[in-house]
């Protein structure tokens, strides 16, 4: 039997050497990476102006920070319930 993949609970947002948010264990990895999806298309045309010489205003810089975090954060928790049949090629 195939184990559905899910997150695991992962921390995030770091206050000193505590976590504030995290991602929530259970969740589908279908609406996880879909989350994470939709977080990202919120900051990509800012950071392409931005590459492309338009600063970034006041807290955009910030919010495309905290969204970057957070989309990686969701990756990360699936990241933890991966299984692979095939060993480690970095081991191997």
């Amino acid at each position: 039997m195939i184990k559905p993949l899910i997150t695991t609970e992962e921390g995030f947002s770091e206050i000193g050497s505590q976590k504030i948010f995290s991602v929530t264990p259970g969740i589908n990895a279908e609406f996880a990476l879909n989350k994470a999806s939709d977080l990202l298309s919120c900051v990509a045309d800012s950071i392409e102006l931005a590459g492309m010489g338009t600063p970034l205003k006041g807290n955009q810089a910030w919010m495309a920070y905290h969204t970057i975090e957070s989309a990686k954060a969701i990756i990360d928790a699936l990241w933890a319930t991966l299984q692979f049949d095939s060993p480690d090629p970095v081991e191997a």
